[in-house]
């Protein structure tokens, strides 16, 4: 499981909608996916499956995508349509339990929770009740999980004498190369607390130019410092530095320390940026000639993930596939009081993910992916404005239910309450509305108080 949301069917389908959201007079929005009958791209028994015998007896799930993703590097990727693969693929320390609400922090990699340990300005141990204004740094002691291993990857290859086989290529390599799958080994190792502190190291290189540094410089003692002596380093010369804020301890612990009293900072912890990398894949990506091939991790994503990244190619389709040397992990035996009775716990304890591959295929506009989503084309899709009436009707109650038509075509409906921000933006250096004038001020709050902002 990673990130947010579990490497499961269920999190797959919440994952491939579109996630229209459709105000209905409450504080917050209600997302709207409705999911055709499980997995039935993968029953070839269907006659109206558009896929029928592509995929054999695997489970495919069928989704889209309406941007291409910028970034898969977990250190510099921070949008929503990138973490829906990015997610999938690396593995922070900390996640979110799949059914518990409200949001509760479980571990992933880590084998429990962190012991949070308060220390004065001497260095010296705090009481757990210390004041706040004693309280000068406070330190992350996490422990991983053993035989947690890399999916396969030709930056963690060997060769019989044990060096590695694509880490000093030549230039006569280089250019016969397209794509990564022309490498024709690939190798695995174990996840270690050195790969976790490693990451941390990349969040603070310049050059990775990661969105989160700044912040990061306010909390992670010594980690403006760290940034400030690698300027003029390549990325992988962070192996051999010492930040003074984290710390491998042992094989399977390490310590990140952070600047007084932040209790945020467990959340960062269950967030993509702090997954382990392999020092070997800077190693491996920063030969000089491969990111002019594009083969960059940029583009080529390594994690421990449950699943690996098959085919990138935005322009038309990505696929992730299964990773077969994920690590053991089983879907949630506990959960709200309706779980149970709405089919959500039918498949406590067995082992994830449920599904070998997910299909995803460029679809910008929402009216044609409704559309394919109706002719079976793919497996979710969330509900627009132009097919709410279709697809959605009110009961008595002021819920919402699927239209007759939609329950015939074996069509289910989730929903989700998700909290919103709005704002209305007003362009100052205009002459009409901007402007630091009484009449201009109140013009913007009458404009403010004409917009209906829940129609």
């Amino acid at each position: 499981m990673s990130c947010l949301v579990m490497s499961s069917f269920l999190s797959m389908l919440q994952w491939a909608s579109h996630g229209r959201r459709i105000p209905i007079g409450l504080p917050s929005y209600i997302v709207l996916t409705v999911i055709s009958a499980f997995l039935s791209a993968c029953d070839v028994s269907q006659p109206n499956n558009p896929y029928s015998g592509n995929d054999g007896k695997q489970m495919v799930l069928y989704s889209s995508f309406s941007e291409r993703p910028k970034h898969l590097d977990p250190a510099v990727s921070y949008s929503s349509n990138e973490y829906t693969f990015v997610a999938q693929i690396y593995e922070p320390p900390f996640q979110y339990h799949y059914l518990n609400r409200p949001y509760q922090l479980v571990p992933l990699t880590a084998s429990k929770m962190p012991d949070v340990i308060y220390l004065n300005r001497h260095g010296e141990r705090l009481e757990q009740n210390a004041k706040d204004s004693e309280i000068a740094y406070t330190d992350y002691i996490i422990d991983i999980q053993p035989n947690i291993r890399y999916q396969p990857h030709p930056a963690l290859a060997k060769n019989t004498q044990g060096d590695y086989s694509y880490h000093r290529l030549s230039d006569a390599q280089i250019q016969r190369l397209t794509t990564l799958s022309d490498f024709t080994d690939t190798g695995s190792r174990e996840l270690t607390a050195d790969d976790y502190v490693y990451q941390v190291k990349r969040l603070a290189h310049p050059k990775t130019q990661s969105p989160i540094a700044e912040i990061m410089k306010n909390y992670i003692v010594g980690f403006d410092e760290f940034s400030k002596q690698l300027r003029d380093s390549s990325k992988a010369a962070v192996k051999d530095q010492v930040m003074e804020g984290v710390e491998v301890i042992s094989r399977y612990q390490y310590r990140i320390r952070i600047k007084g009293k932040y209790p945020q900072f467990i959340y960062w912890l269950a967030m993509p940026f702090f997954s382990p990398m392999p020092w070997e894949a800077d190693a491996f990506y920063g030969q000089p000639g491969l990111s002019d091939k594009n083969i960059t991790l940029d583009w080529y994503p390594i994690g421990t993930g449950a699943y690996l990244l098959a085919e990138n190619n935005p322009n038309r389709r990505m696929t992730l596939l299964r990773n077969p040397n994920f690590h053991k992990e089983t879907y949630p035996a506990e959960g709200e009081p309706d779980d149970k009775a709405a089919g959500l716990l039918a498949d406590a304890g067995k082992q994830l993910p449920f599904i070998d591959k997910v299909v995803f295929t460029l679809e910008k506009e929402t009216i044609p992916y409704w559309t394919k989503f109706l002719q079976g084309y793919y497996d979710a899709s969330g509900i627009a404005s132009d097919s709410f009436d279709q697809a959605i009707q009110f009961t008595g109650s002021g819920g919402v239910a699927l239209t007759d038509s939609m329950r015939e075509k074996g069509i289910q409906l989730q929903t989700a309450v998700e909290t919103s921000n709005f704002y209305m933006g007003f362009n100052m250096l205009d002459a009409t509305i901007g402007g630091g004038s009484e009449a201009a001020r109140k013009l913007r709050q009458a404009l403010s108080i004409a917009v209906d902002f829940e129609e």
